[in-house]
């Protein structure tokens, strides 16, 4: 029974992608009202995040952010389904790369990559990544329980040559890259909430925050050059993105720099339109242990 109404989901889903555009932001706005004003969506989660990363701003301030926060947060929703059938043509119109050229010379001088980001902007449509660089793309994730759910969004994010790797087999994946030869691009998004045992507590927005160093050991491992992509909104349904590059060999850096340097970088780039960082998200829900030093 799970497995039939998982399929009709996924047909849901699907009927959903041919939406045309003008209709979806509709949608979207709809989705706004209800989330915001009707059902209030985490509406607690998000005023209390953003008052704890802002202390300096006015309950009004706070209040406007979280505003333009569910008003993107509406666009992403109709933007992810829409994902499901955008052409290649549509993708590259609407998602635009500012400078490859970052990875081009890095590919150039054969250097695999930690390509690494946050949930901000919009990372749904980084799908069409593979169509963009030389470098064979991998996004590390952890398989859906529901096998109908997991195969049908393995099959959208793959859609344009991403791979998606399950990370219970992703360094022997990355392994068997490296003894090929294969350059690629590990991509990560760096801002899922850390396991309560992590041992790296750092200040991220104001507050006390478990930050998984993983991008930052397998860049390690492997020598990777690492890149961080900012993915910014320029209107509704349409997104640049911006390469900046942090280190060229992972290896050559101290204990953590790494993951210090894409964590103060994520947050300055959310300190200047917060509205686009994922507020909903239940990011300290853990609290550090006295053991456990502040980096």
């Amino acid at each position: 029974m799970k497995k039939v109404i998982a399929q009709i989901g996924v047909f849901i889903l699907k009927l959903l992608g041919f939406t045309p555009f003008w209709l979806i932001y509709l949608w979207a706005d709809l989705i706004f009202l209800g989330s915001y004003y009707l059902i209030g969506y985490r509406k607690k989660t998000v005023i209390q995040n953003l008052k704890n990363s802002f202390p300096e701003k006015t309950d009004q301030e706070i209040n406007e952010i979280a505003r333009k926060f569910y008003l993107h947060f509406a666009d992403l929703v109709v933007e992810t389904f829409k994902a499901i059938q955008m052409s290649e043509e549509s993708v590259r119109k609407r998602f635009h790369y500012k400078n490859p050229q970052v990875l081009d010379e890095l590919y150039d001088q054969g250097k695999s990559i930690a390509l690494l980001s946050g949930h901000y902007g919009n990372w749904e449509w980084t799908l069409s990544l593979p169509k963009v660089i030389r470098h064979q793309v991998h996004v590390i994730y952890r398989p859906i329980q529901n096998e109908t759910f997991d195969h049908y969004i393995k099959s959208v994010r793959s859609r344009f040559g991403m791979f998606m790797m399950p990370a219970r087999i992703s360094l022997r994946t990355m392994l068997e890259l490296e003894k090929s030869g294969q350059l690629s691009a590990t991509y990560y998004l760096t801002d899922q909430t850390a396991l309560k045992d992590t041992d790296y507590w750092m200040m991220f927005l104001n507050q006390e925050t478990a930050v998984f160093p993983g991008a930052e050991k397998v860049a390690s491992r492997f020598k990777q050059a690492v890149v961080f992509m900012d993915i910014q909104k320029v209107r509704r349904g349409f997104y640049e993105v911006e390469f900046t590059k942090l280190f060229d060999d992972a290896s050559q850096t101290k204990e953590y720099e790494v993951t210090k340097a894409h964590t103060k970088f994520l947050e300055e780039i959310i300190r200047k339109r917060p509205e686009l960082w994922l507020w909903s998200h239940k990011r300290w829900k853990h609290t550090r242990p006295e053991e456990i030093a502040l980096k």
